[in-house]
């Protein structure tokens, strides 16, 4: 199916790879699906883009590209929404704040996007760590990736 998105104009996707947020992302919580596009010139961010709303779309990464030690544990609660069978299904993202510079701009370690790999449901999460911040800075380290 074709998507018009923000940042690519018009994509062809695959409905089978569309990710389901079943309470939308906070702020958003009437967006349920989205897809993740690859960003060509630099593999290490992608684009989280609406299948609903063509001019809403995110640009996340790996946190462990910018911190290589991030970690927390999920609640029973996540596990059970996004049906976690094994460790090895999960994906996680955070989102990227862009700035005028890469060098300017921040990540949101403190609100992580959780991906179960195997049936495409995805939650971002809220974590109640007061190591992770909401504007971490991206360092010179993982700008080289």
């Amino acid at each position: 199916m074709k998507l018009k998105t923000a940042y690519m104009g018009e994509v062809e996707i695959d409905s089978k790879d569309t990710l389901k947020f079943e309470h939308g992302i906070p702020g958003f919580e009437t967006e349920k699906e989205f897809i993740l596009l690859p960003i060509e010139e630099n593999s290490i961010f992608q684009v989280l883009q609406s299948v609903q709303t063509e001019n809403l779309a995110f640009i996340i990464t790996s946190p462990y590209s910018i911190i290589s030690e991030y970690n927390f544990n999920l609640d029973e609660a996540t596990v059970k929404a996004l049906d976690i069978q094994h460790e090895n299904e999960v994906a996680v993202f955070v989102i990227v704040s862009l700035k005028d510079s890469l060098a300017n701009s921040t990540v949101n370690l403190k609100a992580p996007i959780v991906l179960n790999t195997y049936n495409k449901k995805v939650k971002q999460v809220i974590l109640d760590n007061e190591a992770y911040s909401v504007r971490h800075k991206l360092s010179l380290e993982s700008e080289k990736g």
